[in-house]
């Protein structure tokens, strides 16, 4: 059995109900308009440091670039305090 771990598999890529909720968390912590997007994917983590899977969050908005946040959780594991936490060290560098 091989332990090679593809850092762009997409862990069950189809919509869930966690995803909703990250995105919904995401933007009740982040001044964003309803046209900015909230991307939520879940990919296997290969630092030896974090677990197999981490949650991305991307922030893309028009005006500005690409914002990225790394949970390094499982999406099903991933809690509003985290996306709190990830979005409070967002703001620290947000661009004015």
């Amino acid at each position: 059995m091989s332990s090679f771990v593809n850092p762009l598999d997409r862990h069950g890529s189809i919509d869930r109900p966690e995803r909703a909720a990250i995105q919904l968390w995401t933007r009740q912590n982040l001044p964003l308009t309803d046209e900015t997007a909230v991307s939520v994917s879940e990919f296997a983590c290969v630092k030896p440091s974090c677990p197999n899977r981490q949650t991305v969050i991307l922030v893309l908005c028009e005006d500005m670039s690409t914002q990225k946040m790394s949970i390094h959780k499982a999406m099903a594991d991933v809690c509003e305090a985290d996306v709190f936490d990830a979005c409070l060290e967002l703001l620290r560098n947000w661009p004015s």
